[in-house]
């Protein structure tokens, strides 16, 4: 071969191979795929972050990089708040804060913190079943001071503490243990801080994002409001209401500021639209019992305090999709329902104290399996056919509430019956 003709082969080669290389890293960075780029936002992404943020920052880009990512999708960063807003103890968190690399921080920041900013919304939290009462719910009294204890409303008509200030009787029945892994993880939503405050924002807004859309799914609603004796997340996907969000879900606005939330947003409701959000003329609140008529949890359901005001509040919410006759026949045919599992309970427990008044079962509970049988036609049974009825779950006030509740007073009369014969 030619000495020119070996340049020629020479130059064509390397130009090719340069050629190559130029559409890799065209493909690479201009019009490649997208995940080709850094997941983790960088600092630029917050309006401003220096000093003992900053530090804050790049230490746990490194060592938690997932919370930092969470915090840097939140709207939280997009608003300039910064990781010492939050953990910056506040007035009587002595208990709660430590040294952290010469910073005074709390590391689990508690309602207070959250008050901070959003001051209405924790005053509404804290007045619900969801903060100090729902820790009360499982432990009883323990913990609780005399004045909480009037504040957040668990003394009787006597001033005793209610149920004499006992643990739950399945806390007990299972044991610490097992309570602190299932009992406590969703009642800790109002476990009693050290500050003196009670509750856990981070149960609905997950930290470090507190996404708004997230509180609002019903999934998110359905970590704790699950199983045998509170199904409303099962209850929720059957009723017509839940099959319509299962079936849309893209067209739900969960991003939709607050305050501002119309059926263009919402077509169905969620958890949230009924218990929580403003919605058409209603204002929004923390406290998820101030639309509700009845206590359905207890022994026997029982009109809450302000009961048919509450009501009147639901109802606006209805209106904003059903007629004035649709939701008055529902929530009339609801009541009849609670009023049947009223009943149902208190033929078991008529039969029960009479069988304790004979002396033919002690006065402890969960002893024998009669009294199983009473607690479950109360405790899982009776809600299941309450909260099926109020939330449209057909299945839940037969076959998993009333049907069960007949079926519980027939084997409660038969074990009646023995029990009698033997004595």
């Amino acid at each position: 071969m030619q000495p020119s003709t070996r340049r020629m082969v020479a130059i064509v080669g390397l130009g090719t191979i340069v050629g190559v290389i130029m559409l890799l890293l065209s493909y690479r960075y201009v019009i490649g795929p997208k995940g080709v780029k850094a997941s983790l936002p960088t600092l630029s992404a917050v309006t401003v972050v220096q000093g003992k943020n900053k530090s804050c920052l790049d230490c746990h880009e490194k060592k938690t990089p997932g919370i930092v990512h969470q915090f840097f999708d939140s709207k939280h960063a997009g608003r300039g708040v910064q990781c010492l807003d939050c953990h910056k103890p506040v007035e009587g968190q002595e208990k709660l804060t430590k040294e952290h690399y010469q910073v005074a921080i709390v590391a689990k920041p508690t309602p207070n913190n959250c008050a901070q900013c959003h001051e209405k919304e924790v005053k509404e939290f804290t007045a619900s079943n969801h903060a100090a009462r729902s820790w009360y719910a499982v432990t009883g009294a323990k913990g609780f001071s005399q004045e909480e204890l009037a504040k957040y409303h668990l003394l009787d008509a006597t001033g005793q503490p209610l149920n004499k200030g006992k643990p739950n009787v399945i806390y007990t029945l299972i044991g610490k243990d097992a309570a602190s892994q299932s009992c406590q993880v969703c009642h800790g939503i109002g476990k009693k801080n050290e500050d003196g405050s009670f509750g856990d924002c981070t149960k609905c807004h997950l930290r470090h994002n507190f996404d708004i859309a997230q509180a609002r799914k019903p999934e998110t609603c359905g970590q704790c409001h699950l199983g045998p004796d509170h199904p409303q997340i099962e209850i929720y996907n059957e009723s017509a209401h839940g099959t319509f969000y299962q079936a849309n879900k893209e067209k739900f606005n969960m991003e939709a500021p607050a305050g501002t939330l119309t059926v263009k947003d919402f077509p169905a409701p969620t958890c949230a639209t009924c218990h929580m959000s403003a919605f058409g003329n209603v204002q929004g609140t923390h406290n998820v019992g101030e639309r509700l008529k009845w206590y359905l949890a207890p022994e026997l359901a029982k009109v809450r305090q302000n009961g048919e005001q509450n009501r009147e509040t639901m109802k606006a919410i209805c209106l904003n999709c059903h007629t004035q006759n649709f939701v008055e026949e529902q929530m009339t045919g609801a009541e009849k329902v609670i009023a049947l599992s009223n009943e149902n309970v208190e033929k078991g427990k008529a039969l029960l104290d009479s069988l304790r008044q004979a002396g033919l079962i002690g006065q402890g509970p969960l002893k024998t399996p009669l009294e199983f049988l009473y607690f479950e036609l109360w405790h899982h049974e009776g809600r299941r056919a309450r909260f099926g009825a109020v939330m449209g779950g057909a299945d839940f006030v037969n076959w998993h509430g009333i049907y069960e509740q007949k079926k519980a007073l027939v084997e409660m009369e038969a074990e009646a019956k023995e029990l009698e014969k033997k004595h």
